[in-house]
């Protein structure tokens, strides 16, 4: 009998859960997944996120009922509006014009909840991958920290790091990734809805070059996001999360708001305690290591700028063309575990860097003296509108791959 595949897991997020969820019926695989926090954890986490059409059209290719059970689980994304903090409205698109079908909204802890849900038996929770190192025979040892202590697990074949955007994995097998700053700061919040039904789809309001971001999620809370330019690469000043420059900064000269935008405000101005700043940027694109037993997925692989939201959407593309790449190979009666990633870097890394380059550009309206109406109209061009299509019907589809 042909001895199976040793794959490791580091991370059970979208991605880890995901190539579980696609790989663990296979017979020539043995498959384990290590999880730092514990089964509750990440309850309250990462607030909430859209998850782009292309997202969801990927993940019916690999297995629709499971689409299907998310989509339920979700508020659908179908409109993308831009306004002026004064309720002016600059573009107001359908998604049915650039998508075969809708995004959906939710928050990350339900997201999470659910993708582990589906592959619980494969995970070991309190269990956190600190190293990795090439052994024997280029098979692959795992230093693993759990609640009993640290230790060594040795034997592996193949080790998928998913263990996001500062990646311990992809920083010891191949040094820390330069990181290029947008100049743009950012925060994430979620507030109960009590605007009265008014914030519901993706929308987004500009006062100059500050933007506010809200979206409706289930659990009847609001996903509000703030950003105002910032010196590239400078830290996030303190008095700038302060409730009083905050108002500011998304408040006209003559004071005048929309019922949204004062909502968004005030919302904001109450949880500024709540905020997580970020700052926007990406790092160069790797999908392995040189020798090709470790394959990088979703935001270990490609950091980028969540403009368009395709920050977990592409984590989503990752996984289906993950498991595609190495249920292709194995069918094809090969074990060669470089020939396994290197399939996912063919398949995956010109539209990661497509995405890449168009998430930064469309994020042009939050630079520092950007004409945030001039370029908010640019975005209602052919051209534009040609890239989000790409973006949203071109995506990694599963039977592509020869893996239904």
């Amino acid at each position: 009998m042909t001895k199976k595949i040793r794959i490791a897991v580091a991370g059970a997020g979208v991605a880890g859960s995901l190539l579980v969820h696609g790989l663990a019926q296979r017979e020539d695989i043995e498959l384990v997944c290590f999880e730092r926090v514990d089964h509750a954890g990440h309850a309250d986490a990462g607030t909430g996120l859209n998850i782009g059409p292309n997202a969801m059209k990927s993940l019916a290719s690999l297995d629709s009922a499971l689409a299907a059970e998310l989509i339920a689980q979700s508020y659908p994304w179908r409109s993308w509006k831009i306004s002026l903090v004064d309720g002016t409205v600059l573009f107001d698109l359908d998604l049915k014009q650039v998508a075969d079908n809708p995004g959906i909204r939710i928050r990350w802890a339900e997201l999470y909840r659910f993708l582990r849900g589906k592959v619980d038996r494969r995970i070991v929770y309190r269990a956190e991958v600190l190293g990795v190192r090439y052994g024997s025979d280029d098979r692959l040892e795992l230093d693993v920290r759990t609640a009993s202590g640290q230790q060594t697990m040795t034997g592996f074949d193949l080790v998928v790091a998913c263990d996001g955007r500062y990646s311990v994995l992809r920083e010891q097998l191949t040094g820390t990734p330069p990181v290029t700053h947008l100049g743009v700061a950012m925060s994430r919040t979620l507030v109960p809805d009590t605007s009265g039904g008014i914030i519901d789809d993706y929308e987004q309001w500009f006062n100059g070059p500050n933007r506010l971001l809200a979206f409706k999620v289930p659990e009847n809370q609001i996903y509000i996001s703030a950003t105002f330019p910032l010196e590239a690469g400078m830290p996030i000043p303190e008095p700038m999360k302060r409730a009083e420059n905050l108002r500011g900064l998304y408040t006209p000269p003559d004071g005048k708001l929309d019922p949204k935008t004062q909502f968004l405000v005030d919302s904001l101005c109450a949880n500024t305690d709540e905020c997580h700043w970020a700052r926007v940027q990406e790092a160069p694109t790797l999908f392995h290591d040189a020798r090709g037993h470790v394959l990088f997925l979703g935001d270990a692989a490609h950091p980028m700028a969540p403009t368009l939201g395709q920050g977990a959407t592409s984590t989503f593309e990752d996984a289906v063309a993950a498991v595609a790449a190495i249920r292709r190979t194995l069918d094809a009666g090969s074990r060669s575990v470089p020939a396994m990633t290197a399939a996912v870097a063919d398949d995956r890394a010109e539209r990661v860097d497509f995405i890449k380059r168009f998430s930064w550009d469309a994020s042009d309206t939050m630079l520092p003296g950007s004409d945030a109406v001039a370029g908010t109209l640019a975005k209602l061009e052919p051209d534009f509108i040609a890239m989000l299509t790409r973006t949203y019907r071109d995506c990694a589809l599963a039977w592509e791959s020869h893996c239904s």
